[in-house]
């Protein structure tokens, strides 16, 4: 590892960064007025200055390998999200009336247990270091109160190369809302999955929090598995498709298939991601945010131990060239601007190609990657919804 990666010479080297590109700032400020200097001309322009800050930041990000450290705490998760705002807001009105009186709020957060044994074979059981665990997750808008009141359910996995990301309100908040608000689902489930990025958790730690998720719904809370549909972004979506492809393999495990799976920039072929230069040649790498380092820092945390007798372009992670019979039908969505355009359209055309599977390409006019994620911080909010629009269409004409 390299030196930046440790204290204190990690904060050194972020606090230099942050100095380096605040300085970079009012340049960007000018340079992209006109229209035709922008990295997409149809772009706006908090679109083109947002791209390029969330593109230093996630430089920054994976050169000195952030650690994102994972808590079973609820925190503000601990309640609704409208209780949270209710109560701060009484708070500063009076501290000694109404919240004295009022029951505690349902936690939004919940812990999950591990499921029987059993459904942990084969690939998931790979590792004799990698035991499932405890994790949490986050209901929005809030837990459903009981299996037969409640209506679809959308278990969304999170993006960020597995190494960033929780599911929790700041990270996964506004693919929760614009997911329940454009959709007829009554609610959204973000599991806190384990980050590769942390001690041992390497594959297949996310798949092995992917059964206990679904599992968590299906066998904990009872939620029939026709009313849930599978959802993630980026690495996410990758983690949707590791799921589907290990319950289709593992027949003995008896985890039914999902009626539906979104996916959402898929990030299709992290093995690729180890190779020097490999988002910078793609054609799409000028118009979108996502750099070579952060790729490759979340393929190199999440590649399996040698003991394992895994690579990273084993068939449950690696999916370009791996497609596989599914009866769980998949949407496909890709930014027309984002560095993996070219690659999810190739797996997309691979999975429709494999006799039985029921597939939708839809591709979102000049949009960066992963927009349901980081739609709302660089400008590109309309297109999430469509977007979701669009997938929730599809589901309902598979039904």
């Amino acid at each position: 590892m390299a030196i930046r990666h440790y204290h204190p010479f990690k904060f050194i080297w972020t606090l230099f960064a942050l100095t380096f590109n605040i300085c970079r700032l009012p340049f960007w400020t000018i340079y992209f007025m006109p229209s035709f200097l922008r990295q997409n001309s149809s772009w706006s322009y908090k679109q083109a200055i947002m791209v390029r800050i969330l593109r230093a930041f996630l430089n920054n990000v994976s050169q000195v390998e952030m650690k994102t450290p994972l808590s079973l705490k609820p925190g503000k998760e601990g309640m609704s999200i409208l209780t949270f705002h209710k109560r701060i807001l009484c708070d500063i009105v009076s501290s000694h009336f109404a919240m004295l009186t009022e029951k505690p709020p349902a936690s939004n957060f919940a812990v999950m247990k591990p499921a029987a044994t059993s459904k942990y074979i084969g690939v998931a059981a790979c590792d004799a270091e990698i035991k499932p665990t405890e994790i949490g997750g986050t209901w929005y808008p809030s837990p459903p109160s009981s299996s037969s009141q409640t209506g679809d359910v959308i278990l969304h996995f999170h993006g960020g190369a597995y190494v960033i990301g929780d599911g929790r309100y700041a990270d996964a908040g506004f693919a929760a809302k614009t997911l329940l608000g454009n959709t007829s689902a009554t609610h959204v489930f973000c599991p806190q999955y384990r980050l590769a990025s942390n001690p041992n958790c390497r594959f297949p730690a996310q798949l092995q929090d992917a059964i206990t998720s679904f599992l968590y719904l299906t066998e904990t809370l009872s939620i029939p598995t026709e009313k849930i549909i599978i959802s993630g972004d980026s690495a996410g979506a990758n983690l949707c498709l590791s799921l589907l492809r290990y319950i289709v393999d593992n027949k003995e495990a008896s985890i039914p298939n999902l009626v539906c799976a979104f996916l959402w920039s898929p990030w299709v072929d992290p093995a690729a991601s180890l190779l020097p230069g490999y988002f910078d040649a793609a054609p799409n790498s000028r118009t979108d945010y996502v750099t070579n380092g952060f790729g490759a820092w979340g393929a190199k945390c999440l590649s399996p131990s040698k003991e394992s007798g895994l690579s990273l372009g084993h068939e449950n992670i690696n999916f370009k060239g791996t497609a596989f019979y599914t009866p769980t039908p998949l949407f496909f969505s890709a930014g027309e601007s984002e560095a993996l355009y070219h690659d999810i359209l190739i797996v997309e055309g691979q999975f429709r190609a494999v006799e039985g599977n029921k597939t939708e390409m839809q591709v979102e006019r000049n949009a960066v990657h992963d927009i349901i994620l980081v739609g709302d911080k660089v400008g590109f909010e309309a297109e999430a919804r469509l977007g979701v629009s669009r997938a929730w269409k599809f589901w309902e004409g598979c039904r």
